[in-house]
């Protein structure tokens, strides 16, 4: 169930083919959440679940693709961390998120995405009514308080419809 939620969460912001692919489905709150990889191994001991090549995560909310996704759990088997690596798309209606690695920690409640080194950085699209972009070597999104932390940063807003003068004398800009 863990797992299931913190995978939930990440969401707050599509699969090929497969060789015997390794399955996994977790109820959470009268959902389920399918998590399928070439392969999966747990180490109880450490308390460590791998999906590794081709993994795809299906859930009502969201789909999630990465080359490789780390679970973390702590004695209790309560979830500690997600890391997805390689190639991290997460996708829902109108948001998109896109980076080489993402980490979920629980106890901080926050989502981290990173671009890739000397490439591509980690991107935020969302495609709904309002229309944004964000961008940047490392975003760090605060799920309790929805804040958003960006370095090397290009964000992008569709202000259609909004009245900029109006807008910045809310913040004492303009007279």
């Amino acid at each position: 169930m863990a797992i299931a939620a913190a995978l939930a969460v990440i969401s707050a912001f599509v699969f090929a083919g497969q060789e015997k692919p390794a399955t996994n489905s977790v109820s959470a709150a009268k959902r389920s959440v399918k998590i399928t990889s070439r392969r999966a191994d747990a180490d109880r001991k450490q308390g460590v679940i791998l999906f590794d090549g081709e993994v795809f995560v299906d859930d009502a909310e969201y789909k999630m693709h990465a080359d490789k996704l780390y679970v973390f759990l702590d004695g209790t088997n309560e979830l500690k961390r997600i890391v997805a690596l390689g190639n991290v798309a997460i996708t829902n209606d109108t948001r998109a998120g896109y980076c080489d690695k993402a980490t979920y920690t629980k106890a901080a409640s926050r989502i981290v995405m990173y671009g890739a080194e000397g490439g591509a950085n980690a991107r935020l699209v969302d495609s709904g009514k309002r229309k944004s972009e964000l961008d940047g070597r490392k975003i760090t999104f605060w799920i309790d308080s929805e804040q958003v932390e960006v370095e090397g940063s290009t964000v992008t807003i569709d202000t259609t419809g909004i009245d900029m003068k109006k807008e910045a004398k809310k913040l004492g800009n303009v007279k």
